[in-house]
């Protein structure tokens, strides 16, 4: 039973006390990858807490991942293929990465391990995405993978989920990732600039629906994501019920 249980390291935080969405959503989409056609889809139904012993009930239509008595996610087969964000250059990623609000203060989870400004970048990603001039809703900024992160493809949905919850004003109105699915072409190449961009899809209500894509510096497609976002209450985003990795 030992390949039915799962732990977030504490270091793979989004909010101080649970899991970054993006990584949770890998982590879990990898157990269900034997029992779910890909790409899946992995919905949040709470937030995962770090260092807690989950539990992997497989399913032949549906996975779920259980925290005790609580479900927390489900994974299923993703309902039908999605087209990638554009790209933009790598210059124009750097760019855009100046303007990262997150820096100027407010920023709602400054710890996060992905797009957080208070972690150090050996200890981190620093992602950071900006606006992109004349493209409303659109934001990128440069990465360079590590050696580990080429490995591990958890990871590269951390990467892809971040910048999704900044295509919106997170300060004014925070929003938590609450589904999503990434297609992975190919390993990220280690120590080689790559650029990810994201950008706003449709609103509905209090969801909106995000595309992120990640490019090499030949600007050939790595992976994509399309995902969920739900936006919640002061008291919603503080209390630990958060779904994922609020923004």
């Amino acid at each position: 039973m030992a390949d039915r249980i799962v732990r977030i390291p504490a270091r793979y935080n989004g909010p101080p006390d649970t899991a970054n969405g993006g990584y949770a959503c890998g982590t879990f989409a990898k157990l269900a990858a034997d029992h779910q056609r890909p790409p899946v889809a992995v919905a949040l139904l709470g937030a995962p807490r770090l260092d807690q012993t989950l539990e992997f009930r497989p399913g032949t239509r549906r996975s779920q991942i259980w925290d005790g008595d609580r479900l927390i996610a489900t994974m299923t087969t993703a309902a039908a293929e999605f087209p990638a964000v554009e790209a933009v250059s790598l210059r124009a990623a750097a760019e855009a990465s100046a303007r990262y609000r997150g820096r100027a203060g407010g920023h709602p989870f400054p710890t996060c391990f992905v797009c957080g400004v208070s972690r150090e970048p050996a200890d981190g990603f620093p992602v950071a995405p900006g606006e992109v001039p004349g493209a409303p809703g659109v934001v990128a900024c440069p990465w360079t993978p590590t050696v580990a992160s080429s490995d591990r493809p958890e990871l590269v949905w951390s990467v892809l989920d971040c910048p999704g919850g900044w295509t919106a004003d997170p300060v004014r109105e925070p929003m938590v990732l609450t589904r999503m699915t990434a297609v992975l072409r190919r390993p990220p190449r280690p120590l080689v600039p790559h650029v990810v961009v994201a950008r706003r899809g449709r609103r509905h209500g209090r969801t909106t629906a995000v595309g992120t894509a990640l490019y090499d510096d030949r600007g050939e497609l790595v992976a994509k994501a399309t995902a969920m976002w739900t936006a919640v209450g002061v008291r919603e985003r503080t209390d630990g019920r958060d779904l994922g990795d609020p923004r």
